[in-house]
C-alpha cells in the first residue's frame, strides 16, 4: 500500500533493534540465510529498510572499535543525569549519539521517555540494563491474527500484519509496536511497570486489557478493563470503555472504546472508524488485503470516515467510496487507485 510512508527515524530505531537482536541471538548480521522470519520480511517491505538496516550495519562494525572505557563514562553519565531534568530529544539524534558510543549505549537512548510532561512513574521508569533485556519478536502476515503468551503469563493478540518487539527486564516490561495492531491482557507485576510505545506515545497498564492501534501519524489506545496511563506531550488516563487517539503533535481525540467484554471488533472482522481521517483508514484496511492501494491526492487522506464494514468485504467497501466522496476508484488487477473526481 502506498502511504505516508514510515519516519526515517522509526525505521532507523527498527534496524537497530534488529541488529541488537541479532547480537544477542550470536547470529552473523552478514549471514541473512540466518535471520528471522520477521526480520526477512520487513527488509522485503521496502528499500529503506534494506538500506538503513546496511548503514546501521556498517555502523556497527565501526563501534567494535570504540575504547571501552569511553563506552562506560558515556552511561554512566546518562546514569548520572536525573530523569526528570532531561530534555526530549529528537529520535534521530539519540539514535545517532547511541550509535557514536557503541550499542550498548543505543540500548539506553532509545528506551528514554519521550516527554517530561508525562506522569512521574512514567518519566522515571529506569533504563533497561542491557546485560538483563531479551528480546522477542512477533509478526503477523495479512489478514492473520495470532495470540502469544509471554514470560510473565501477559497475553497478546496481534491484529493482522502487525509487528512487535518486547524486552523484558528484572524492573520493567517494555513493548515496541512497530507497525498495525494488538491487543494486551496484562499479567499484574507491581514491580514491573508494563508498557507499550509506539513512535512518540507510550502506553503504560494498570492492571488491565488494552488495545493499542498504529497510525502513520497517531495512535489509538482502547481500555476494555481497567485503567491506563497514556503519554505523549502530555499524560491523560483511560479507564474501561473509553479511547483516545493521540496525534503526533500532542492533539487528543477520546472515544468509546471499540470492543465489548474483553474483545475488540477487529477480532470478529469488523472494522470501525468515527471521524477518522481516511487515510488512516486505508492504511488499516491495507493489513486485511493483499490489494495495492493507493491514493494519488493528498488532500483525500484528509477526508473524514465515520461508518463499519467487515474485513471480508474490503472490495465493496472500497467501491462504496465513490458514492460518499468525489473520488473514482481505478482497478488493476490487484493495484487499486483513488483518486479525486
Amino acid at each position: 500500500m502506498t502511504l505516508p510512508g514510515d519516519d526515517e527515524t522509526v525505521i532507523e530505531q527498527q534496524a537497530t533493534q534488529w541488529l541488537l537482536t541479532l547480537h544477542e541471538q550470536q547470529l552473523d548480521h552478514d549471514n541473512d540465510s540466518l535471520y528471522p522470519e520477521a526480520l526477512t520480511l520487513w527488509l522485503a517491505q521496502s528499500a529503506r529498510h534494506r538500506e538503513t538496516f546496511t548503514k546501521v550495519s556498517k555502523l556497527w562494525a565501526l563501534s567494535a572499535q570504540l575504547d571501552p572505557a569511553f563506552v562506560d563514562s558515556q552511561l554512566a553519565h546518562l546514569d548520572a543525569e536525573p530523569a526528570t531534568k532531561r530534555k526530549p530529544k529528537k529520535p534521530a539524534t539519540l539514535w545517532y549519539a547511541a550509535l557514536a558510543a557503541s550499542f550498548l549505549l543505543v540500548t539506553t537512548l532509545m528506551l528514554w521517555p519521550p516527554s517530561s510532561s508525562a506522569p512521574r512513574q512514567i518519566v522515571n521508569s529506569p533504563a533497561i540494563p542491557s546485560s538483563k533485556v531479551y528480546s522477542e519478536f512477533f509478526h503477523t502476515p495479512v489478514n492473520e491474527h495470532k495470540t502469544v503468551t509471554l514470560d510473565d503469563n501477559s497475553q497478546v493478540t496481534l491484529g493482522a500484519n502487525t509487528q512487535l518487539a518486547v524486552r523484558y527486564s528484572d524492573s520493567t516490561r517494555e513493548l515496541l509496536l512497530y507497525q498495525g495492531e494488538a491487543l494486551f491482557n496484562v499479567s499484574k507485576d507491581p514491580t514491573r511497570p508494563f508498557m507499550v510505545r509506539y513512535q512518540q506515545s507510550q502506553v503504560e497498564a494498570l492492571g488491565t486489557i488494552f488495545n493499542v492501534r498504529a497510525n502513520p501519524d497517531s495512535v489509538r489506545v482502547d481500555v476494555l478493563e481497567g485503567r491506563v496511563a497514556v503519554a505523549q506531550q502530555n499524560a491523560i488516563e483511560l479507564t474501561a470503555g473509553q479511547a483516545a487517539e493521540v496525534a503526533a503533535d500532542g492533539n487528543i481525540t477520546r472515544s468509546q472504546a471499540q470492543g465489548k467484554g474483553t474483545q475488540m471488533a477487529w477480532q470478529q472482522g469488523h472494522l470501525i472508524y468515527h471521524n477518522a481521517r481516511l487515510g488512516d483508514v486505508l492504511h488499516d484496511v491495507a493489513r486485511y488485503s493483499q490489494m495495492d492501494i493507493t491514493i494519488s491526492d493528498e488532500k483525500l487522506k484528509h477526508l473524514v470516515y465515520t461508518g463499519t464494514f467487515l474485513t471480508t468485504e474490503i472490495e465493496a467497501w472500497l467501491t462504496s467510496l465513490q458514492q460518499l466522496y468525489p473520488i473514482k476508484v481505478l482497478r488493476s488487477g490487484d493495484k487499486v487507485t483513488l483518486v479525486a473526481n
